[in-house]
């Protein structure tokens, strides 16, 4: 699909790499990540699209997530399929 990426090892890396001039059109964080928890990544002044994911369900989960600002929320396991799919509808909306 011609996508690059990028992965680090926790959510301070990726605000770092933001303030430092990196572009992202899309960050998919987790809701618990070390140093940085995925929730808090808005708060730090991240504006791109966001994709929040996580292992547990529930409807408190997505409302977390939401009240955080990601644009979407889906439950693990992160299919190739979904992931194209949510590209797609996100494409549409940059």
């Amino acid at each position: 699909m011609g996508v690059q990426t990028l992965g680090v090892d926790n959510g301070r890396d990726a605000v770092d790499l933001i303030a430092f001039g990196v572009k992202f059109d899309l960050i998919i964080v987790e809701k618990t990540l070390p140093v940085l928890n995925g929730l808090d990544i808005r708060e730090m002044g991240v504006r791109c699209k966001m994709l929040g994911v996580t292992a547990c369900s529930g409807e408190s989960e997505r409302q977390a997530f939401l009240a955080a600002g990601v644009d979407v929320f889906i439950e693990k396991p992160l299919d190739p399929e979904h992931l194209v799919s949510i590209l797609r509808e996100l494409d549409w909306q940059w």
